[in-house]
């Protein structure tokens, strides 16, 4: 597993500085797919983290991109983070 930073992460909301390091640990906690998958769940149901960042899983990846405050529908071009499996 290898969690890769790709962009910045902007701070539009209070919220976001904390459940974003605390995901971070989260997942580089994580040992496999199936660990991940069951980890982002649990941590999506405790937590905002659908308001502020849309994310997902590809065949061997999972990836993290930041929604906008002032639009949720909006989504930011670049990824904030994938984590490799």
């Amino acid at each position: 597993m290898e969690v890769r930073i790709e962009s910045m992460t902007c701070v539009w909301d209070d919220a976001i500085p904390t459940m974003f390091l605390e995901f971070v640990n989260l997942l580089t906690l994580t040992t496999s797919e199936g660990e991940l998958r069951k980890s982002v769940k649990e941590f999506a149901e405790k937590h905002e983290l659908d308001k502020f960042f849309l994310y997902g899983f590809g065949s061997h990846h999972f990836y993290l991109h930041q929604r906008y405050t002032s639009n949720p529908e909006m989504v930011m071009k670049n990824r904030v983070l994938s984590v490799h499996f």
